[in-house]
């Protein structure tokens, strides 16, 4: 019978030291399946506010004014788009004496929680009537928003 030498007997050990962690670690590993789950938000209606009046009007004159629009919700959203507006009645002036355009993409994103300025074009009728001198008009106005998020 053949003798194992010290040396060779510790590195036979370590080896087999080595192997049974080996088995060990394995003995313990395992896998895992199942699901994850996530919730949307909703979106919040923006609103739109004056924020410049521009030049004063005249019978056939026009002038930019600004509205501001906010954006309450939690992600970035693009204006898509500003319908027209049309002046009520003021007094004796008449409905629909100031009218503005509509704004299609207009440009800008506006951050979540913040506001965007928007300048949109607004006009007085030829045919105005001195119940129309010194008034202010409101111009009734939607805007269309998409998000943004990238």
């Amino acid at each position: 019978m053949r003798k194992i030498s010290k040396r060779s007997a510790v590195v036979l050990g370590a080896a087999g030291v080595v192997v049974v962690a080996g088995v060990a670690y394995a003995a313990w590993t395992s896998n895992g399946a199942g699901t994850g789950s996530v919730t949307s938000t909703t979106s919040l209606d923006s609103s739109i506010a004056p924020a410049g009046s521009g030049d004063a009007l005249y019978p056939g004159g026009g002038t930019d004014f600004t509205v501001t629009i906010d954006n309450p919700n939690d992600y970035p959203v693009v204006v898509t788009g500003i319908s027209a507006g049309s002046s009520n009645a003021v007094g004796d002036c008449a409905a629909g004496t100031v009218t503005s355009a509509a704004s299609t993409n207009p440009a800008g994103t506006i951050a979540a929680g913040e506001s965007g300025t928007y300048t949109l074009h607004a006009t007085m009728n030829a045919n105005a009537t001195d119940a129309c001198k010194n008034r202010t008009f409101t111009l009734p106005l939607t805007a269309t928003l998409a998000s943004n998020a990238s």
